[in-house]
């Protein structure tokens, strides 16, 4: 038999669980909403924390909404985890999460010294400009995986989705032909002027393409990392101008030269450090198509950082970070609290990683002054946000 029990969901943690307590600890359940009452099944303990699987809601919450009136493959696409509630409860919650975190694993306190926390969000559909395409050529369809397998869910048009994207969506699932060769299983796609993919679609999509951000130009290909948020990219770009600026700058992670570009204007040298020589040719090509000439972009290992000293005259009054989900590694930390640059711009898409680098940031002399959360992914549980780290 099933090890049914019920729960009153307290609040919700990062990953897009809500957690509630039953009588024997933290319970950690999906599809949930703070309030509401659960009837939920056991699922046993994973990683020391005990899951569960909603069964009924007993008392539903007044922000939860009808996913299926909004996506036809609602709980069945697994790319949407949090559609079933309202956006203004996603954000709340995503504040509430990005807070926690900075609290409990970064022991820092908003009321110690930190300005208040801004929230900046846009329309919670369309804003998607780059996606992984998953193609299942024994069905000859393409769409995105199903919820917790790699079997592909057929879709014509995805709600979260800019409408270029769609349109590709829509034309590869009626004309099996252009369907690229059976090796290939998936293609990243970016719109922009035009779209972009990796690997190309003959007649569909082209190598390169180019996106606008304020009065900044970037050549993209379809494979480039670039901001997904089609809306927001410009406020992420800019939200830390008051607060940085100065004669030098070091972008780590640098890609191919958002941020770099971005504060171009606010510093009087740059450099830009990536580890993919093709984002750093990018990033030079990016450049020159803006008529910069006061950035370089060098290939280094922001995760080997003690080889970046060389790259240095001296220390950069500001460096730039934007890490991947793991935040920064060990290695990293420590070269950055020794270098130790006025002002450190931390921009990331893990709340619990940054958490654990602000807290060593902190702890090390800095003080974390300014910070912001950007929902640049609605509907689902990613949070991204960034914060201005200003040395003591």
């Amino acid at each position: 038999m099933p090890d049914v029990k019920i729960i009153r969901i307290e609040k919700m943690v990062y990953g897009g669980f809500g957690l509630g307590r039953g009588e024997n600890g933290v319970v950690l359940i999906p599809g949930v909403i703070p309030g509401e009452l659960v009837e939920y099944e056991s699922l046993g303990t994973h990683g020391g924390v005990q899951k569960g699987e909603a069964v009924r809601i007993i008392e539903e919450s007044p922000m939860r909404r009808n996913p299926a009136s909004l996506c036809e493959h609602a709980g069945e696409c697994g790319g949407c985890d949090l559609l079933y509630m309202g956006y203004d409860e996603q954000v709340r919650c995503k504040k509430e999460v990005f807070v926690e975190c900075v609290n409990r694993i970064g022991k820092i306190k908003f009321d110690d010294g930190v300005d208040d926390i801004e929230i900046f969000t846009a329309n919670e559909f369309g804003y998607r400009r780059r996606a992984q395409i998953k193609i299942d050529h024994e069905n000859s369809c393409v769409g995105f995986y199903r919820k917790k397998s790699n079997d592909v869910v057929k879709i014509n048009r995805c709600p979260l989705l800019a409408d270029e994207i769609n349109t590709i969506l829509t034309k590869l699932n009626s004309d099996k032909a252009l369907l690229p060769s059976p090796d290939i299983s998936s293609v990243k796609i970016l719109s922009g002027e035009k779209v972009a993919a990796n690997p190309p679609l003959p007649n569909l999509t082209e190598t390169q393409t180019v996106i606008s951000v304020g009065d900044k130009k970037f050549s993209a290909s379809g494979s480039s990392f670039f901001q997904s948020n089609q809306f927001l990219a410009l406020k992420l770009g800019s939200w830390a101008r008051p607060f940085i600026g100065g004669e030098s700058c070091m972008d780590l992670y640098g890609g191919i030269g958002f941020f770099s570009l971005m504060f171009a204007d606010i510093f009087n040298s740059g450099i830009l450090v990536e580890n993919d020589a093709r984002q750093v040719s990018a990033s030079k090509q990016n450049f020159q198509l803006n008529k910069i000439n006061h950035l370089s972009a060098v290939l280094g290992d922001a995760e080997k950082p003690y080889s970046i000293n060389k790259l240095m005259k001296k220390r950069p009054h500001c460096i730039i970070i934007d890490p991947p989900r793991p935040g920064l590694v060990k290695t990293a930390r420590k070269w950055l609290t020794e270098t130790a640059p006025p002002v450190i711009l931390y921009v990331s898409c893990n709340p619990s990683t940054f958490a654990r680098d602000a807290g060593a940031l902190v702890n090390s002399g800095y003080k974390m002054k300014h910070t912001a959360v950007f929902d640049l992914y609605p509907n689902t549980h990613h949070i991204e946000s960034a914060a201005v780290f200003i040395r003591t």
